[in-house]
């Protein structure tokens, strides 16, 4: 999977959600049924709500982590190229210095939402959840380089 290094891109979250919607539902439709009653796509964030509802501390650790922390690329050490080829392993570890180089203007991002949310009275759960789905709105090659998907199959 190649990350769309667009800086437009990364910058406008709205604008990449209606892409990736345009581009979901193009998919066929028999297959996606096929596939959803034994794979599903969840966010990993996602599986800390009920916790976050229920306890404001938490809520308020969980607020500030998912908002502050940058993201970092998830690399597979199978793919990577042999020492012994400095020029293809030079271009391979460039890749997370261009997903760093994302990540910093996502994260502030988060950071503007988080102000913003919080100067309106915000509950940190709330904040908590706007930051879930405004991760949702980030492009699928991204989310799935920073490790924010897992892939749950049921018997």
């Amino acid at each position: 999977m190649i990350l769309n290094t667009s800086i437009q891109s990364a910058v406008s979250p709205v604008s990449q959600y209606a892409a990736i919607k345009t581009t979901n539902t193009v998919a066929d439709v028999s297959n996606q049924s096929a596939q959803s009653s034994s794979t599903a796509v969840k966010h990993t964030w996602d599986s800390f709500r009920d916790d976050v509802e229920s306890d404001p501390v938490f809520a308020r650790e969980m607020a500030e982590t998912i908002t502050f922390i940058p993201n970092k690329m998830t690399v597979n050490l199978d793919e990577a190229p042999p020492l012994t080829d400095p020029v293809a392993h030079k271009k391979w570890a460039d890749q997370s210095v261009e997903f760093d180089r994302i990540a910093e203007q996502v994260t502030e991002q988060r950071i503007a939402l988080f102000n913003r949310m919080k100067g309106e009275g915000a509950s940190d759960a709330d904040i908590y959840n706007e930051m879930i789905a405004f991760n949702k709105t980030l492009p699928m090659d991204y989310q799935a380089k920073a490790g924010m998907l897992s892939v749950h199959q049921s018997a």
